[in-house]
């Protein structure tokens, strides 16, 4: 007979040892998403046991804060914190990266679903600004790129130009970004000047100016559904993203009246689409737009 037959073989069950993951915090900015988060809570507990979850909800209504308190208290590892102020996206992201312990903070959006994570066994990638896999989020290259200036706006707006994916320099977006607790620190983590949009393009370049690369993760997928917080405040998203991008171009010295004319002249043909397609409220959203940058360019 074989050993087992004589007891060779131990046949007594084995526990479970579930993996151990990488020491990473998930940091999450919601503006009225308790609906949306609870498909993401749910996600994060299915590909990333034992991730601990920081919240920072920044909606002034009690409705909403009292909601994710509850559903937060049904999820272990959840903590919630609460600025009725609204800061803006990058300082509330440096407000729960500090109250955080990880080696690893994991940026990301409240409406994006984390699918796949292949660093649920201890074994940590390369210190790096890192981004996944987005899969039926729209293009894949608009959710990293190699350079962003004014003429890579107009390519990508108009003739859907895409460059290539980064490989040491480039940025990844701030909808599910991975970064070193260290390295993002030391280079003082988001501009908080950037209320929503290009922070963290900002953040991006910032941190390979540090000697930090960007790169995408092989087995990391993420679904963003994209637009969650501003869907229903397309007009001052508009506004927000303006003045963001006036601040990043005018910060790497480029020509602002060059950018104000463009997007002056943008908005006009996007307003006009808009009244051809029916839709008032684009309509509305991109003549404001055109009324403000036009009146930027003459002061």
């Amino acid at each position: 007979m074989g050993q087992a037959g004589q007891g060779g073989l131990d046949a007594r069950p084995r526990r479970y040892c579930p993996p151990v993951p990488i020491d990473v915090d998930v940091l999450i900015v919601s503006y009225r998403s308790v609906d949306v988060l609870v498909d993401t809570l749910e996600s994060i507990g299915r590909t990333m046991p034992g991730a601990r979850v920081l919240i920072r909800e920044h909606a002034d209504d009690e409705s909403s804060i009292s909601r994710l308190r509850a559903l937060a208290r049904s999820r272990p590892g959840v903590s919630v914190e609460h600025d009725p102020s609204n800061p803006g996206f990058g300082a509330g992201c440096n407000s729960l990266a500090a109250a955080a312990t990880a080696r690893w903070l994991l940026f990301l959006n409240p409406d994006a679903r984390v699918l796949a994570w292949p660093w649920a066994e201890a074994i940590e990638p390369s210190p790096a600004v890192i981004g996944p896999k987005m899969i039926d989020s729209g293009p894949e290259g608009d959710h990293w790129g190699v350079r962003y200036r004014i003429v890579d706006e107009v390519g990508r707006s108009w003739l859907r130009r895409r460059g290539p994916a980064p490989v040491g320099t480039g940025f990844v977006s701030g909808a599910a970004l991975l970064v070193p607790a260290a390295a993002f620190r030391a280079v003082g983590g988001f501009d908080a000047r950037y209320f929503m949009f290009y922070e963290d393009i900002d953040l991006c370049e910032r941190l390979n100016r540090a000697g930090v690369p960007t790169q995408l993760a092989d087995g990391w997928v993420v679904h963003h559904a994209r637009a969650h917080s501003t869907r229903e405040r397309f007009g001052e998203s508009l506004l927000w993203s303006y003045r963001s991008a006036c601040l990043f171009h005018g910060d790497r010295g480029e020509s602002l009246r060059l950018f104000r004319a463009y997007v002056a002249i943008d908005s006009v043909a996007r307003a006009v689409l808009a009244a051809l397609r029916r839709n008032p409220v684009r309509r509305r959203g991109y003549l404001t737009l055109a009324r403000r940058a036009a009146r930027d360019l003459l002061n």
